[in-house]
């Protein structure tokens, strides 16, 4: 469906798992941190001395507006993919799908990120001066992109109506309306992408420096109250992200957005509302955050301890299943986002506010099922909900494809009870993670851990890209909307059902429960062999599922199969 659906995935699980590790203290010690000298001094059953952190304290508020800024990032960005790349550079279904990909791709890169506030602390500090890079890198490449002229829109509808289909360029000559046209819009998009993708980087840097400041803050906390801390920085995450959706749904709802509203910002516009909050956590961040100097863990230490995990049972299989069922459950299809504005006439304003409901339901589900859900099957829990979002999502695009039913409302609204299924999903696959960690190793862990969930969307992309390169359903294609374009849609869509089933077969290799992880921690040996493999398979994907997406973008790479396009001309690319 949109993809503003699918919105906070990425780093919800980033931080869910990160949170509930018990990371090391602000002395560096990892055994102190988790086994104090003196637990009778810690107040109400903290696991590290200080007392718990006040809501409304300097320190508090700075780390809070940390979450802000990265939420109005986290929602902008993506958000930007219907109405700007889809609607008005009229860019191809493989190439916007390459950009939701690419602009939360920073994710993936969660474990390096880890590794460097971790290990290399600047100046006796390990937090600030990433949360510093971070943010200068994403401000510089806002400045960038808020100051460049974005380019003409591919039609500009503000002057004429624009059919779907565009027609012969001798009949645009004679009817006068050839210079409402701008037919190298879709490749005036690549700079601003790639600068998006170079935003993501910044921020996620920056939030892994965060997130690791709040679990030193969360151990602080007594039994009674602990998880506050965490509340409250989802809670103004959420805050931020709704707010750059609510933008997004208001300022880029215009005729030449795809939308029904007779006004609408330039995207530079928008590129500069996501650069003031970036220029103001940088002061904030210098002159506001508080943050206390600790001593190094030694990177050799780091990375001895590291490849040991990797060789027990336990982190090898839990990641393998996490990996395959994850790229598997990610295989989508290409043709989502044309459908979208041209069968289901979906507007900006529409998927924009589809997104902030979204945001609220998974944030509801994710207090239910830690709430009620904890004793849980897992293997049932995540079969029943893939067997939900399929169902769900079959009843609404077949109806859509078909032409049983075309409704935006219908199209975005009913969809979003897919935030159920797929949250309950989500927030169980955290659990696994938290019975994983040792002491010493917890950071590393879920860095792991999560970033091979992440690193399945994009290497997922290629697959399904390529598979539906030959297929029929292209933009003029869907413009087309005949019996052959409806039966070319159904296939990529019947295709990718039928691999998010297909994940449900490597359920054997997740445990279904906390006592299951335990007892093949204690009993399921290691295999250098297997933390081999490990590593060999992470780094392949990575490097794969980068390149790969990054040349659906260029003009002179994006035909090429394997990028999603429908092949070479004698060797090189069509112009």
């Amino acid at each position: 469906m949109a993809t503003s659906k699918e919105l906070g995935h990425h780093d919800l699980e980033e931080r869910a798992s990160y949170i509930q590790s018990a990371s090391r203290g602000d002395k560096g010690a990892y055994s102190e941190a988790k086994t104090p000298k003196d637990v009778d001094d810690l107040e109400g059953g903290a696991l590290v001395a200080g007392g718990a952190l006040s809501l409304v304290s300097r320190e508090a508020i700075a780390l809070f507006s940390q979450y802000f800024a990265i939420g109005i990032l986290y929602g902008m960005l993506p958000a930007m993919q219907y109405p700007v790349f889809n609607n008005y550079l009229r860019m191809e279904g493989y190439q916007t799908s390459a950009y939701s990909v690419l602009v939360v791709l920073g994710w993936s890169f969660k474990v390096f990120f880890g590794m460097l506030s971790d290990c290399f602390p600047v100046f006796g500090y390990r937090r600030k001066p990433y949360m510093l890079i971070g943010w200068a890198v994403a401000t510089a490449c806002l400045c960038v992109m808020t100051f460049t002229p974005f380019g003409d829109p591919y039609c500009d509808a503000r002057k004429i109506t624009c059919p779907s289909v565009t027609p012969p360029v001798a009949n645009l000559t004679r009817d006068g309306t050839l210079q409402f046209y701008n037919f190298d819009a879709p490749n005036g998009g690549t700079k601003f992408i790639v600068l998006s993708v170079l935003v993501g980087f910044g921020y996620v840097m920056a939030d892994c420096a965060a997130d690791a400041m709040v679990v030193q803050y969360a151990q602080r906390e007594p039994m009674a109250i602990r998880g506050r801390t965490q509340t409250a920085i989802y809670t103004v995450r959420y805050i931020g992200t709704m707010l750059a959706q609510l933008s997004v749904a208001f300022l880029l709802n215009g005729k030449v957005y795809g939308g029904s509203f007779d006004y609408a910002v330039t995207p530079n516009v928008m590129y500069a509302i996501c650069l003031a909050p970036c220029v103001l956590i940088v002061l904030s961040t210098v002159f506001v955050l508080v943050e206390h100097k600790s001593e190094r863990t030694p990177f050799g230490v780091w990375v001895q301890n590291f490849w040991g995990l990797l060789q027990t049972r336990v982190m090898w299989q839990v990641t393998a299943f996490k990996f395959i069922n994850a790229v598997f459950a990610a295989f989508s299809a290409t043709p989502s986002s044309p459908i979208s504005k041209t069968w289901a006439g979906v507007e900006p304003l529409n998927d924009s506010l589809s997104g902030v409901l979204g945001s609220l339901i998974t944030a509801g589900i994710m207090v239910v099922v830690g709430k009620w859900g904890l004793a849980w099957n897992w293997r049932w829990l995540i079969a029943v909900s893939t067997i939900a979002i399929i169902g769900i999502d079959a009843f609404v695009v077949f109806f859509t494809v078909w032409d049983v039913y075309r409704n935006q409302w219908f199209f975005n609204g009913v969809a979003l009870s897919e935030n159920v299924p797929s949250s309950m999903r989500f927030i169980v696959a955290t659990y696994s993670a938290v019975e994983i960690a040792d002491v010493g190793n917890e950071g590393a862990t879920y860095g792991l851990l999560t970033t091979v969930s992440n690193l399945a969307s994009p290497f997922a992309s290629v697959f399904y890209k390529y598979i539906d390169s030959f297929f029929n359903v292209s933009q003029a294609d869907i413009a087309r909307d005949d019996m052959h374009v409806r039966w070319e849609v159904t296939y990529c869509y019947l295709i990718a059902y039928a691999f998010k089933l297909a994940a449900l077969v490597w359920l054997f290799l997740l445990p279904p429960q906390k006592q299951a992880i335990q007892d093949m921690k204690r009993t399921g040996g290691r295999s250098k062999l297997a933390g081999a493999i490990l590593v060999a398979v992470f780094f392949i994907a990575l490097a794969f599922s980068v390149t790969t997406n990054f040349m659906s973008i260029y003009p002179s790479t994006k035909c090429y199969r394997i990028a999603g396009g429908k092949g070479t001309v004698n060797g090189s690319c069509p112009k």
